[in-house]
């Protein structure tokens, strides 16, 4: 028995926020780090974190950037696509029974 399904592949995106110099007491104050804008934590230059929200973030000297972890396969015929978000990945559950995986 061959078992044939038509998959659907995505492709991910990124995020990009360059830095902005601030004035604070009258004086031109360069970023030292990158703030995560989701949960507010403080990175230095050259870290590397991943988000609750599936993205991973670096932090560099001329920018932060976020780009999405998952991506791939999102769709299987008769089999609808589910984030676990734990995971960041895909998981595939019948239409017609979501209780049960595609595979």
């Amino acid at each position: 028995m061959v078992l044939l399904s038509t998959l659907a592949f995505c492709h991910g995106y990124c995020l990009h926020s360059k830095h902005k110099a601030e004035f604070k007491d009258g004086e031109l104050v360069k970023p030292d780090g990158c703030v995560d804008t989701y949960t507010g934590t403080k990175y230095p230059f050259g870290a590397v974190w991943n988000t609750l929200e599936c993205m991973q973030c670096e932090c560099t000297k001329k920018e932060m950037s976020c780009c999405v972890r998952y991506g791939g396969l999102v769709s299987a015929e008769g089999c609808i696509a589910v984030m676990d978000e734990g995971t960041c990945q895909y998981r595939l559950y019948k239409i017609d029974d979501p209780s049960k995986p595609c595979f």
